[in-house]
């Protein structure tokens, strides 16, 4: 009973604490997110909150990036389709570019780190696991999402 009371105070902090400006299905991918942490962990409440904070912050930091990417990215392409290509301001984009890339790689760790100091070192360890594991059934459902809506594609034809 002490973990279902837990995990409904979660869902209930979790949205009281989304904001408006996170869609809905972002919310609800970061509410999944932060149960299965509380419940991989095994956290305390004080914990749970702390790591919900990280978390948010990470995702919230990893949207930021990907969005300045995608801008870049914008950029380069308009830059390479030009007759004439101006070397200086194609350089700065490609360093503004790698300069991106390189934080939203790094962003696991730092988020991480931050981790480490609320974590017991117990639970670092089953955070690391976690993680693996974690992204594997990512890259699992979006393939099965991949696959469903290539088929429901193929159907409406």
């Amino acid at each position: 009973m002490p973990r279902t009371l837990l995990l409904g105070c979660m869902l209930g902090l979790l949205a009281l604490g989304a904001t408006a400006d996170v869609p809905p299905g972002r919310d609800r991918a970061r509410t999944f997110l932060m149960l299965r942490v509380v419940d991989a962990l095994n956290l305390s409440d004080e914990k749970a909150l702390q790591m919900r904070d990280v978390l948010r912050r990470a995702d919230d930091r990893r949207i930021e990036l990907t969005a300045k990417r995608d801008a870049l990215e914008t950029k380069l392409r308009a830059a390479l389709a030009q007759p004439s290509v101006d070397e200086q301001a194609l350089a700065r984009l490609v360093a503004d570019a790698h300069a991106v890339q390189r934080e939203l790689a790094e962003l696991p760790e730092h988020t991480f780190t931050e981790a480490e100091k609320i974590l017991t070192v117990v639970q670092q360890a089953k955070l690391l696991l976690f993680r693996r594991d974690l992204q594997g059934e990512v890259r699992q459902a979006l393939r099965r999402r991949t696959t469903s809506t290539t088929t429901s594609h193929e159907h409406k034809r």
